[in-house]
């Protein structure tokens, strides 16, 4: 019946693409977040007995599943790295850097023969909407950026960028950024609620993103299923066609597009598409290179493209001493069991070396960007995560490193002993977009003016008003939480707890005199935006 309703409030949309629509007042966590609803005693009881189950998505918010909107918490400062930090002159203080991140869109083309929707445990309900909620993200970030007494100087995109590794897939992320009319349907061209604008399936348009941007590369893009083992010409060639895949291994099946709900579907045909094709490294980095928007080959060059790197470094800024590091930790082995996790090879931890060296020796400030966090990295991995960790680690250059991979919110401080570290740096690990709780992050850094730096890191959900597919979306993925799945939680109020650890941040940290030198050389914008914008928000 909820469901029901909220399609049966657009109906009347006329027959074309629709905007859909963001809340009245922009917000961050600073303002409100979204939190899940914990199961009632009867509802554990329910899903323990199988009498609900996770495919059932008009039940699970029937029975109080979803999320409600808390107040905002202020930034949590954290100044281990930085013991004898005072805050500067706000004459001297200096805004370095302004940007939005994301992490593991996993754009899901859930038609696709090759899905594994009938495997329980990997079924997301919010799967079929995961199109529709990261351009409600691109588009609440936009609207912050044209707020903001500038804009952001640059967006970064911390990898699985799509779930199934295939070409529409990522068209459907490179569209959302460019702008325009995104067109989420496979296969057939199907309406499952008469009409426009009312459905997972219908088109509608992307107002795009202006920031320059940059993105690393994710398991889900090489692997199967993201850790299911290489992608082989058997599922090159089952992708392309409509006959659902049989393992031995797993359920298989999709998700029947022309059903309101897209209930799944385990054996059988799906109309076939030869857009759903996988696509191997080198077509990935050829694709995001050739992607619209700036920078041009958003940090890869031909070269790495063609030598199936995936790394890269940039400066953002042109001049500014701030160097962009971005890492391909991604297994090549696809390994069944461990090839999710982090992997690095000799050639690339020597050009990691050889990269913080000469930003040590212009005294650059330096931000990593990679998919798997440095304790996420397989025991099989050529360089261990410890080794990517002391690399860092023993770098002055070396402030800020963001992953995405584990789908939720931690802030760890390397190196983890402290007792005798001159330096050290932040790891920012950012949730998904595609499960609870959905939610992005801007960050700033400022220049204190008197030695030290401080980084802000601000989280926001999406601004897509209650009776958008977006909102659905956050929904299901908050009441999936209860069942036992992927990304659930025994307990979710406490999982909730621990997550607002990580969100809203202020991380304090020493800047070297090389450092110091080197920003004073550059005219940086006097006004902090995460304090006169961001903070000055009004709540929803």
């Amino acid at each position: 019946m909820l469901l029901a309703l909220l399609f049966a409030c657009r109906n009347d949309a006329p027959q074309e693409a629709v905007t859909w629509s963001l809340t009245d007042a922009p917000y961050t966590a600073l303002q409100a977040a979204w939190r899940p609803l914990p199961p009632s005693d009867d509802v554990r009881a329910a899903i323990a007995a199988d009498d609900l189950v996770v495919t059932d998505l008009e039940g699970m918010l029937a029975a109080g599943l979803g999320v409600a909107l808390d107040a905002g918490q202020p930034w949590q400062e954290h100044a281990e790295l930085a013991p004898g930090f005072t805050p500067g002159d706000p004459d001297r203080r200096r805004s370095l850097l302004y940007a939005w991140q994301a992490a593991d869109p996993q754009l899901i083309d859930e038609e696709s023969p090759i899905r594994m929707e009938a495997f329980t445990s990997l079924y997301r309900p919010q799967g079929h909407l995961t199109v529709q909620v990261f351009e409600a993200h691109v588009r609440t970030a936009q609207r912050l950026s044209d707020l903001s007494g500038r804009p952001f100087d640059l967006a970064l995109f911390a990898g699985d960028l799509t779930d199934g590794s295939q070409l529409n897939e990522g068209r459907w992320f490179l569209d959302t950024l460019a702008g325009g009319i995104i067109d989420p349907d496979s296969g057939a061209d199907d309406d499952p609620v008469a009409g426009a604008g009312n459905d997972f399936n219908d088109p509608f348009i992307s107002d795009g993103l202006s920031a320059p941007w940059y993105a690393v590369i994710g398991n889900h893009e090489t692997q199967y299923n993201g850790g299911f083992g290489p992608i082989d010409e058997a599922l090159l060639d089952a992708a392309v066609g409509g006959e659902v895949v049989d393992s031995d291994l797993y359920a298989n099946g999709f998700r029947d597009g022309a059903t309101p709900t897209a209930e799944v579907v385990s054996e059988g045909t799906t109309p076939a598409d030869p857009d759903r094709v996988p696509l191997g490294l080198v077509d990935w980095l050829d694709l995001l290179a050739s992607a619209e928007g700036q920078p041009s080959g958003h940090g890869l060059t031909a070269d790495d493209v063609a030598a199936g790197r995936g790394w890269f470094s940039d400066w953002p800024l042109d001049g500014a001493p701030i160097r962009l590091i971005a890492l391909n930790t991604v297994n090549p082995t696809g390994d069944v069991g461990v090839g999710s996790q982090g992997w690095m090879d000799e050639a690339q931890h020597a050009w990691l070396l050889d990269e913080l060296t000469d930003a040590d020796r212009l005294g650059e400030l330096v931000i990593v960007m990679s998919h798997h966090r440095v304790q996420d990295f397989t025991g099989g991995s050529p360089v261990s995560g410890e080794q990517v960790a002391e690399a860092l680690a023993s770098s002055p250059s070396v402030v800020l490193q963001v992953t995405g991979h584990g789908h939720q919110n931690h802030a760890s401080v390397y190196p983890e002993s402290l007792a005798d570290a001159e330096r050290g740096y932040w790891q920012l690990m950012l949730a998904s977009t595609i499960d609870f709780p959905m939610q992005s992050r801007v960050l700033e850094l400022v220049d204190e003016g008197n030695g030290y730096l401080t980084i802000y890191a601000t989280n926001l959900g999406h601004n897509a008003t209650e009776d958008s597919l977006a909102h659905l979306g956050r929904q299901l993925a908050a009441a999936a939480m209860s069942f036992g799945g992927l990304h659930s939680s025994a307990d979710v109020a406490a999982w909730w707890e621990e997550d607002r650890l990580s969100q809203n941040l202020a991380l304090r940290l020493p800047l070297t005199e090389a450092q110091q030198l080197a920003l004073a050389a550059y005219d940086w914008p006097t006004r902090v935006e995460s304090e006169q914008t961001l903070l000055a928000l009004d709540a929803p």
